[in-house]
């Protein structure tokens, strides 16, 4: 049985080399299907890829909440931060943006819209952060002598020289600027900047601190009018609280302690899971599917004729197989021979496919580079799967398509092929 597949596949590969313009024929509609196959894949692996690191980058990595508390001032921060963790956050930061916003200036130029938010170094567990220039915030910083900042690029253009960058309200200090991030669909306003949370920066964050009553008085009429106390949350994606959007459960976790952190009334606090990873993986799967719907039509198409292309190359070749039947060529190897040719063509086709989907996405990927700035782990190729999905549809339609001609090459008479 060995012999006769080797000899099977010896003789398809001499009909495939010995017809060539059947074999282009043939490749022609295999070329197209695999090809619509292998983009398909590629790009819904891309528009995944890309999703998600928007998503990450925008709304935090999945099972990312927002905490809030509204109207009451939280007497023990540390104490709060300690039960976020216990009500199952593993990454927890400040996301405060101060009462009253500082401008920013370098040199002789000032800023006076831009937003700022207090956060953690443990924002960049949360959340995806492109840096375009410098790093994030690390541990470290937080001994720093001067406040550390972080501003977006349109900021970091508006004020130029960030080596000299002081922000104030009623007096000016001086800031550290250690990197310019790219700007997201997050940021608060146009110009945007990120304070890390450390003593130096505890005057522009959480105010003066000083005791003086109509200070304290301002202060508790801007919580009153809605200015909350806020936190970023990341959480196990298993954990039940997780699937729930309202963020509910969390809630009402954090609330059976409220009293530690100075807060009577529960329905001052507030969660909600601020991610979209859900949203945007259905959407993406809905997409796929639809895609390789239109793909696997156009693959049948490709079946259908490499198929048809089959059952005419048989009847043309009865005189050639009954002479290998008559040399004592067994049925199976003719069998072996016939399938075989076909489903080497097919590869033939898959190969030619995958080297044209590669080029016209190296192509895309430059012009789209040009309009939309790529995460750098992000490229646009065909990924692994791409190429084994695409040659395994290649075989497999080879291998349907060659099964019928070959059972009718099997059925044909060896005597009357001899006499053609």
């Amino acid at each position: 049985m060995l012999r006769s597949l080797m000899a099977g596949i010896v003789l398809a590969f001499a009909g495939s080399r010995a017809n060539v313009a059947r074999t282009i024929l043939s490749c022609t509609g295999i070329v197209v299907g695999v090809g619509a196959l292998v983009l398909v894949v590629s790009a819904s692996d891309f528009g995944q890829r890309f999703a998600t690191a928007y998503s990450e980058a925008n709304a935090g990595r999945p099972a990312t909440l927002e905490v809030s508390v509204f109207e009451e001032t939280i007497t023990d921060r540390a104490a709060f931060e300690e039960d976020l963790v216990r009500a199952g956050g593993r990454d927890v930061s400040l996301y405060q943006s101060p009462v009253e916003p500082p401008s920013i200036r370098s040199g002789d130029t000032v800023v006076t819209e831009a937003s700022f938010t207090g956060v953690d170094p443990s924002l960049g567990d949360i959340r995806r952060m492109n840096m375009l220039e410098g790093r994030w915030f690390t541990d470290a910083d937080t001994g720093s002598l001067a406040p550390v900042m972080i501003v977006n690029e349109e900021l970091a253009a508006a004020i130029g020289d960030l080596a000299q960058v002081q922000v104030g309200t009623d007096h000016w200090m001086d800031v550290r600027v250690i990197g310019v991030l790219e700007s997201s669909a997050l940021d608060s306003g146009w110009y945007s900047a990120y304070i890390l949370r450390s003593p130096a920066s505890e005057e522009l964050i959480f105010g003066s601190g000083s005791s003086d009553e109509e200070e304290e008085s301002e202060a508790e009429a801007m919580y009153a009018m809605g200015v909350p106390t806020t936190y970023q949350v990341r959480i196990d994606p298993e954990d039940p609280a997780a699937d729930d959007p309202w963020g509910e459960i969390f809630t009402e976790r954090l609330g059976s302690a409220s009293w530690r952190w100075g807060v009577e009334n529960r329905e001052s606090l507030s969660s909600y899971r601020s991610d979209y990873a859900e949203m945007t993986n259905e959407a993406i799967t809905y997409l796929s599917l639809a895609l390789m719907g239109i793909a696997a039509i156009t693959l049948t198409t490709g079946l259908l004729g490499v198929l048809n292309v089959g059952l005419v190359t048989v009847r043309e070749r009865r005189r050639e197989l009954a002479t290998y039947r008559a040399l004592g060529a067994s049925r199976f190897t003719l069998f072996v021979a016939v399938v075989m040719e076909s489903v080497v063509v097919s590869l033939v086709a898959g190969i030619i496919a995958i080297a044209g989907c590669w080029a016209v996405l190296a192509v895309g990927g430059a012009v789209l580079g040009s309009f939309v700035q790529l995460p750098d782990d992000i490229p646009l190729n065909i990924p692994p799967a791409g190429v084994l999905v695409g040659l395994g549809s290649a075989a497999l339609v080879g291998l349907l398509a060659g099964i019928i001609p070959a059972m009718r090459a099997l059925g044909a008479s060896v005597v009357a092929g001899l006499r053609e």
